[in-house]
């Protein structure tokens, strides 16, 4: 027996781009200037950037290839902080504007240049991966871009960025792992942190980088864009349902909690980097959040009772000042007083940083690479905050009213279905299959302590 979960309507016209790559060797060494380091190059592996604790400011790597039978391209990693400016031999080298970036290149000795503003957050030149000195050609496999239909398209939605590891088998159902991104970050962000591109590789995993419509704080548009490119991905490569987990560090990470309590039997693990869990609407949110009413629709610390079934991870800094760790402490609190599964990693010395995101981020793809949407769950609480949240798990409510939050908690029994607490519900719909039953089965619903709910099965397919 299976839960029944409802079925999503897929948008029509997704698809992978492809894209260029570079088919060859790693650039394992290059060197480094600016900022800190000072005007004279100094030479540094590849490997060691990454490592470097470098004050805020400008930067430059330079690669240097020799062109050959087999190279007439540099393929360029994503770097966190990459203003756009790309030297070839001392001029601004002629790229695509769509990433990632591809150099190409003629005979002889080559340098290229990349221009690096190193942030208060990340304090390091991160990359996603080495360059590589190759062949130029096209791929689909790596990272991408999905474009798919959005209503969301003149905020800067129907773009999102895509991870396919190298062979992967796209007909084999795969795990996925959708990154939300922090404040003033993009859906190219997460693409600069090797952790989490080496990981997925090493582990078949898929990603999935959407845009969060700028800085939204994954309110209501911006999460339905992010449910909208994970329907759009599934349509282009095999995608396990039971298999998708979502993360996001700072604006992203309480997007990550937002979206996952709101839909609940979507995903199979939640991770969260010191992410807003309770919005303090007198702060910077204003703008975006302008009063209770409209956190509550986001705080998924008002929606904790949802994700009974679902793995919770928060890591936060004890050091950080821009979201004080009261935030993941709270909602951690919450989850435990309820008996739900929950890892709270209490950071020391660290603040709102890069270098925290890169730590546990080979933990957090292992973790995605396993986690599974239960396939039987006996008893659904749901609270719905939004209009547009009807339910999880085969469990629909038609609310009350589209002002008040609509809660209902529904268990199998014995004797039938029970209801064991509902408020702001006017009916409530069971799709054949839920709660353990096979979809032949439809026991009576039984509405605890009489109160008068609409109570039916829904009708066979």
């Amino acid at each position: 027996m299976s839960t029944a979960v409802a079925a999503v309507a897929k948008p029509a016209g997704a698809e992978i781009a492809t894209h260029l790559v570079a088919s060859g060797s790693d650039v394992v060494d290059v060197e480094v200037r600016g900022a800190s380091l000072g005007a004279a190059w100094k030479p540094i592996a590849w490997d060691e950037l990454e490592g470097l604790r470098l004050a805020p400011g400008r930067y430059q790597v330079r690669v240097r290839v020799n062109a050959a039978i087999n190279v007439d391209a540099v393929a360029l990693p994503i770097c966190a902080g990459v203003p756009g400016r790309v030297a070839l031999d001392g001029e601004r080298a002629r790229v695509a504007p769509e990433r990632p970036i591809v150099v190409r290149i003629g005979g002889g000795s080559h340098e290229i240049v990349i221009d690096v503003n190193v942030s208060g957050y990340e304090h390091r030149i991160a990359c996603g991966a080495r360059p590589v000195a190759g062949m130029a050609m096209t791929a689909r496999e790596e990272l991408g871009q999905l474009r798919f239909a959005s209503p969301h398209a003149r905020e800067g939605g129907g773009r999102a960025v895509v991870f396919v590891p190298p062979a992967h088998d796209w007909k084999r159902a795969a795990a996925l792992l959708v990154g939300t991104h922090p404040w003033n970050g993009d859906a190219w962000t997460y693409a600069a942190y090797v952790e989490l591109l080496r990981e997925a590789a090493a582990r078949d995993v898929v990603l999935l980088m959407p845009s969060g419509l700028g800085n939204s704080l994954y309110t209501e548009g911006a999460e339905d864009e992010v449910m909208l490119a994970i329907d759009a991905l599934s349509r282009e490569l095999a995608i396990d349902p039971r298999a998708v987990s979502i993360w996001g560090a700072s604006m992203g990470g309480a997007g990550a909690t937002t979206i996952g309590f709101h839909h609940p039997d979507r995903f199979a693990s939640i991770t969260s980097y010191f992410g807003d869990s309770k919005y303090d609407v007198t702060t910077y949110v204003r703008s975006l959040i302008p009063d209770d009413p409209s956190a509550h629709k986001v705080n998924a610390l008002d929606v904790v009772e949802n994700v009974r079934y679902v793995p919770v991870w928060l890591v936060h800094g004890e050091a950080d000042t821009v979201s004080p760790i009261a935030q993941s402490s709270m909602l951690d609190a919450a989850l435990r007083a309820r008996k739900y599964e929950v890892r709270f990693d209490r950071v020391p010395n660290m603040g709102h940083e890069g270098a925290l995101v890169a730590r546990y981020l080979a933990d957090v793809v292992a973790r995605a690479a396993t986690a599974r949407v239960p396939e039987v769950v006996e008893r659904v609480t749901y609270r719905s905050t939004r209009a547009s949240d009807v339910g999880a798990y085969g469990v629909r409510i038609v609310r009350a009213s589209a002002k008040e939050d609509a809660v209902v908690d529904i268990e199998s029994l014995s004797d039938g279905v029970h209801v064991r607490a509902a408020s702001g519900v006017r009916a409530i719909v069971l799709s054949r299959g839920a709660l353990g039953f096979a979809p032949s089965e439809t026991p009576p619903i039984l509405v605890d302590g009489g109160a008068r709910i609409e109570t039916k099965w829904d009708a066979p397919r």
